[in-house]
């Protein structure tokens, strides 16, 4: 037993947005059982674009029930059957988070017309619902509105029935299948060709511009979890909607998936990456000097303009450095926002500070721990980062030039890397700026046995 459904909704997200109408069409052995269709009062006012395009208007949906009313008959109509739509995850999604709110507990197995059509019915310029009746020779009465479009899907899935000879509909159908929740035009064998390594992903759109960058210490499963479950949100809808393609770059190690996912972002701007176009590094440790010559160090929000002297991923990153300087340095806590009272620090009373924060301690000798402090902070000189390569037999290296970072590569493990001048034939070239610095200081900061040849 099969339900066609398709939904008309106030907007995109199943926990914000609510549906508007609804239409089932069961369909058992090849032929239509039963159907259901009503407009359903969403509670709220549809927003004006959604009116211009279904053509529902807060009038159409002043009298009809709400979806609660109506949710025992939905419910029924669903049971025991396998739920059949157009981009399954947004209707399911919306179908499922309704009833729940109404009280009914249910999931199902689920099948997607558009990955079914471009299995079965391939070499069509445009796998959208209209533009697939539009090729087929048929007319859909009553576009975006529920029944119009659900009786297509309906007519459309008795043609996928009729042309599945190889078994697609039933392999989507095995429980071990990840096909339903896959997005509608990516092919399934992209994901199944991943590897589960350590790597850089990229999801494609339809003109091949990347729209996504991500990192993972295990490509597959990452690239998996990213369409688990349902999809609930309207964001989450028009990005899967997006992806027709899936690349990879598989890397030898946590950090060069690093350097490679800010590289990526970086050059493709990702549209959906949002924040991340900067390696969200939106923390830092800022530096200045109160009225009475004392520097002082802080942990802030990094805006378009600021200029902090170390940038993190997180606040609880930069503020841990802060404390590891502090203890390192015998800092004040009140001078490193690490307190809030004032008076004596409590670095002071334990005896592990010099008393700067009362005045114990002229401004130019704490400023000189506090310059020293700051300075580790800093990648100085040249020198190399060697971490491990793809095989017992490689290394990967990543050069660092008076402090700047000049990119990474891969060399045998035995290669002499004393001399600076034969590194460079290893070393393929990067940019550098301060994400490329902050990702490398971290780094040595939380890996402090990392190997490093350090060169006059």
């Amino acid at each position: 037993m099969y339900a066609v459904v398709d939904i008309e909704t106030t907007g995109g997200s199943a926990r914000t947005h609510a549906i508007t109408e609804i239409a089932i069409i069961r369909i058992e052995e090849g032929k239509e059982v039963d159907r259901f269709q009503t407009l359903i009062n969403p509670g709220r006012s549809i927003p004006r674009n959604i009116t211009t395009i279904t053509g529902i208007t807060d009038e159409m949906v002043a009298d009809a029930p709400s979806f609660n009313e109506v949710a025992k008959e939905v419910f029924d109509l669903l049971s025991n059957a396998v739920f059949v739509a157009h981009n399954v995850s947004f209707d399911y999604g919306f179908v499922r988070q309704h009833l729940l709110k109404s009280g009914y507990k249910w999931q199902a197995k689920r099948l997607c017309t558009v990955r079914l059509s471009r299995k079965l019915i391939p070499g069509l310029y445009s796998y959208s619902l209209g533009k697939i009746a539009q090729q087929l020779g048929h007319h859909i009465n009553g576009r975006h509105r529920a029944m119009g479009d659900c009786d297509f899907t309906a007519k459309l899935f008795k043609i996928l029935l009729e042309k599945d000879q190889e078994g697609h509909i039933a392999f989507a159908l095995n429980a071990r299948s990840t096909e339903a929740m896959l997005p509608p035009h990516l092919p399934r064998s992209s994901v199944e060709n991943i590897p589960s390594t350590i790597g850089v992903y990229k999801f494609l759109d339809n003109t091949e511009k990347v729209i996504y960058v991500g990192k993972a210490k295990n490509l597959k499963k990452r690239v998996r979890e990213h369409f688990r479950g349902n999809t609930h949100t309207g964001y989450k809808n028009r990005f899967a909607e997006k992806i027709t393609d899936l690349k990879w770059i598989e890397c030898p190690n946590e950090l060069i998936s690093l350097l490679v996912e800010a590289r990526e972002i970086k050059a493709n701007w990702p549209r959906y990456n949002r924040a991340m176009k900067r390696v969200t590094l939106n923390w830092g440790i800022f530096h200045f000097e109160d009225q009475n010559g004392y520097g002082r160090l802080s942990v802030g929000r990094v805006g378009k303009w600021a200029r902090p002297v170390s940038s993190f991923r997180s606040q609880y990153e930069a503020r841990q450095t802060l404390v590891k300087m502090r203890d390192e340095h015998m800092l004040c806590a009140r001078f490193c926002d690490l307190q809030d009272a004032g008076g004596k620090c409590v670095e002071e009373v334990h005896g592990e500070c010099k008393g700067a924060c009362i005045g114990d301690e002229k401004p130019s000798e704490y400023n000189a721990r506090l310059t020293k402090a700051l300075d580790s902070l800093k990648i100085n000189g040249s020198m190399i980062i060697k971490e491990s390569g793809f095989t017992p037999d490689e290394q990967t290296i990543v050069l660092i030039q008076n402090g700047r970072y000049k990119g990474f590569g891969t060399a045998p493990i035995d290669a002499d890397l004393s001399d600076f001048s034969k590194v460079l034939e290893y070393i393929h070239t990067g940019y550098d700026d301060q994400d490329m610095q902050s990702i490398l200081h971290s780094h040595l900061q939380r890996n402090p046995n990392t190997e490093v040849v350090l060169y006059d």
